[in-house]
């Protein structure tokens, strides 16, 4: 099969707009999924700990510290919305991620290749929203360590469907279907990049307006070259790849490596 005629194609996507099986409601929806989720979710696990009677002064506070974990309600909840959307389309759920067996190992490879850009970009997000939300470079952490079964697999877990589901989400669906719904790329990635950055102010919501802000303008250079770059490349196992491999260390090192030590 051609890139032009994949099921996720720009062409394809065309087509299905005009024959009217692609309406605006669930690129909508699904730009706004992961943020209303994130809140449900958190708001779960905040009534399970109040109703443990964990001793925390603040049961809301304490489940954002569990977002590893409760996280993978998020994506739960992504991947049946968008498999209900894609059958919507005529397609299927591993349509949306461009998946070509015949180029696994190559896009394994420009996944590692993408890691030293995406964290230059990281890290000038981190610090420059850092700079505009509080003045210096040193911003709060709100996760706090684990218990080992919790941190094991907020490691081995988490981010690997994570990642999936995120680009699943932002790339493989939302932004080519803006695209072609609107008929401009700009809008198409800006709308992207500005909500896949946003949800993480409410990754866990704290309501500290510094905070926020800070979480909200951080990741704002990666998601933008992320949407980018995928409108040329158009598969998801290359920024999955990346994906997991950076949330995997940076799991690592917030929940199990404390730990350790």
């Amino acid at each position: 099969m051609s890139e032009a005629s994949a099921p996720n194609s720009r062409a394809a996507l065309v087509e299905r707009r005009a024959a009217g099986e692609i309406p605006w409601s669930g690129p909508i929806l699904m730009l706004l999924a992961r943020s209303g989720l994130a809140i449900a979710a958190q708001g779960l696990v905040a009534v399970i700990l109040a109703l443990q009677g964990s001793g925390s002064a603040s049961p809301w506070r304490e489940a954002g510290s569990w977002l590893p974990v409760y996280g993978t309600l998020i994506d739960a909840g992504c991947l049946y919305a968008l498999w209900r959307l894609a059958r919507r389309e005529g397609i299927g759920l591993i349509d949306l991620s461009g998946f070509d067996h015949k180029r696994l190992g190559r896009d394994v490879l420009l996944g590692l290749a993408l890691i030293p850009p995406s964290l230059l970009l990281i890290l000038a997000g981190n610090y420059g929203s850092s700079l505009v939300a509080f003045g210096n470079l040193g911003a709060p952490d709100v996760l706090a360590p684990l218990p080992l079964p919790a941190a094991l697999y907020a490691v081995l877990v988490f981010p690997l469907v994570w990642g999936i589901t995120e680009q699943a989400t932002y790339n493989g669906y939302v932004l080519p279907r803006f695209e072609v719904l609107s008929g401009r790329t700009g809008i198409a990635v800006a709308a992207v990049a500005f909500f896949w950055s946003f949800q993480h102010a409410l990754m866990p919501l704290t309501l500290d307006p510094d905070f926020m802000l800070y979480r909200a303008l951080a990741p704002i250079p990666f998601s933008t070259f992320q949407a980018l770059l995928y409108l040329r490349i158009r598969r998801i196992v290359p920024f999955a790849t990346a994906h997991w491999l950076m949330d995997g260390g940076d799991a690592f090192y917030r929940t199990l490596w404390p730990l350790l030590n």
